[in-house]
This record gives C-alpha cells, structure tokens and sequence, in this order.
C-alpha cells in the first residue's frame, strides 16, 4: 500500500439524491425496530460512475489500493468501501470511504471490519508506508509486519495484506497464485535493472537510460512499489532521490 492523497470529489457523488438518500437514512434509523422492517431501505442508485472511476485513475494511479496490482484503467476494478457499507450505511456514497479495488482482493477482505479497523491509507494520520514493514519473498511470497505491534490499525493492515497476497486456505491460495507471479516477474525485473545500471559506465546513453527505467519501476505510479523497494538490493543500491 502507498499512501494517497485524494483530488476533487467526483460531481456524480454530489447529487441531490444522495442527499436525501442521507436524509432518509436518518428517518429510516428513527424507527422502531418493526417499523424498520416493514419500510423499504433508502438508496439512491448507483455510485460506480465513469468521473469516480476516473478520479481513481487520477489519484490512485489505476492500482488497486491493496495490492498495488496496476491495471489499465480502473474500470476493471471493483469500488471497494473502505469501511463496510453494512456496517456504516451513511458512508456508501462518501468519496472518502471508495476505493478501487481488484476483484479478487475484494472478495478475500472481510465484509466486516475488525476490532480497531484498517489503516487508510488517505488518511494523512495513517501512514502505510511507514506503519507496515513490507518483505517481498521467494517467488512473490508477500510478508506484512506491523512496525508497532500495539497499533491494532497496523496488525489488522498487516493480516489483511497477507491473506490478499498469499491466500489462506486452498482455494484462496490458488486465486492468489497470479498475483504472486505477476510480483516475482517484477522484482527479478528490477533486479535485472540494477545489474544492467551498475554496468554501464557513468555519463554513457545505456547508464541514463538504466536509472530512467529504474526511477518508472520503482516509481508509486508503478506496480507493487512496497514491495519492489523492500528488496534488499533496491535498499542496497538504489540512491534515494530515485524515489519519487
């Protein structure tokens, strides 16, 4: 995960009808609990609009906001509510609470959120990149630690990367596998670069071109960039102003 910062809201998500939809929201609470029952949930239609999808592109880098698995746009994304729509109704058309999301990745996250929640990272307070210590393994195997065992927000992060990343039962580990190899192909990609720009001497065309695909790879509008820039010859070998 990288942390985002989050543009204009989406025009679609300011229609009056989600303003009463909140307003009903607020009656539909109001009742008793057999009232409630025999009254029809208050919606306000759909909040998948192509300006939302791109507002994703725009600030999310048309990757999904788990696993950093980039895609061609985010049309071919889920929008993923951060705090589950069940549990908060008044957040279903909050541009704060949407997020692009892989499909996969959104059916292994839980459909309730846990004791403390998840780290956001659009949450300026929440710093994903620093609250989790990201290790990339052998053949794409992810590892997800909390820096801070205390900070629930972080352990409940860490878990949650684990499971979308490496499955935790047969058929999750099977759904995973693909994304697995999409992230060894990249780092043994960056390894690759790495050797190719130690080689080359300095001030020679191969050397400027090596560092410009290095700064593209590793770059947070790339894919897997915790991941990639957790190898130990990329914290080894790479100058930190290659970093955006």
């Amino acid at each position: 995960m990288i942390n985002i910062v989050r543009g204009e809201k989406p025009a679609s998500l300011e229609r009056q009808e989600i303003r009463d939809y909140l307003d009903k929201l607020d009656i539909h609470n109001s009742l008793s609990a057999e009232e409630r029952k025999k009254t029809p949930f208050p919606d306000a239609g759909n909040y998948r609009n192509s300006d939302l999808l791109a507002a994703f592109d725009r600030d999310f880098y048309s990757k999904c906001y788990l696993t950093e698995q980039k895609f061609a746009n985010s049309w071919a994304m889920d929008v993923e509510h951060f705090k589950p729509k069940s549990q908060f109704p008044e957040l279903k058309y909050e541009w704060s609470n949407l997020y692009p999301c892989s499909h996969d990745a959104n059916l292994l996250k839980p459909k309730k959120e846990p004791i403390g929640g998840y780290l956001d990272p659009c949450n300026p307070v929440d710093d994903v990149e620093k609250e989790i210590v990201y290790t990339l393994g052998f053949g794409g195997e992810s590892f997800f630690d909390p820096l801070d065992y205390s900070n629930i927000k972080a352990k409940n992060t860490a878990e949650l990367l684990f499971k979308i990343h490496n499955g935790v039962d047969n058929n999750s580990k099977h759904k995973s596998a693909e994304l697995r190899l999409l992230i060894s192909k990249k780092a043994e990609k960056v390894k690759d670069l790495i050797m190719e720009w130690q080689y080359h001497p300095i001030g020679t065309s191969d050397k400027v071109r090596a560092e410009r695909e290095l700064k593209n790879i590793l770059s947070r509008k790339s894919d897997f960039t915790m991941l990639l820039r957790s190898l130990s010859s990329v914290r080894k070998y790479i100058p930190k102003e290659f970093l955006d």
